[in-house]
């Protein structure tokens, strides 16, 4: 039988898997399905510059593993760059960090040209 700790370590590696996953297809979804199926809480913790998520799960009053989502768009004036999708995996034990894992992708960018042949938006009428 696993300790709590261990326990929660095993959880962290999933979660770490399930990130890694949503950044090689760029898709957030992956990896939030993962926390909420393990058990974790959902809050929006979203500003008016980035879209963002945490998840929370207290394995015991002294171990907790928490995951940010984030998703932004980092241009400024006169730039078009693609959003930014980042992860953020922590694991505390006794109000230590005990592991933490970051990774992100650029969001796939959606082009302007829906043209219907002549240069022309379509409206599907």
């Amino acid at each position: 039988m696993l300790t709590p700790i261990e326990f929660a370590n095993e959880i962290f590696e999933e979660l770490k898997t399930a990130i890694d996953r949503a950044c090689r297809e760029r898709y957030w979804f992956t990896a939030c399905r993962n926390a909420r199926v393990l058990g974790f809480s959902q809050t929006d913790v979203s500003s008016s510059f980035a879209y963002a998520q945490r998840f929370d799960l207290e394995i015991e009053p002294d171990i907790y593993i928490s995951l940010t989502y984030r998703s932004f768009e980092p241009s400024g004036a006169f730039l078009t760059l693609p959003g930014i999708t980042k992860f953020e995996l922590s694991l505390m034990h006794n109000n230590e960090l005990v592991d933490t894992y970051q990774n992100e992708f650029e969001e796939i960018s959606v082009s302007n040209s829906r043209a219907a042949g002549n240069g022309a938006y379509s409206l599907g009428l």
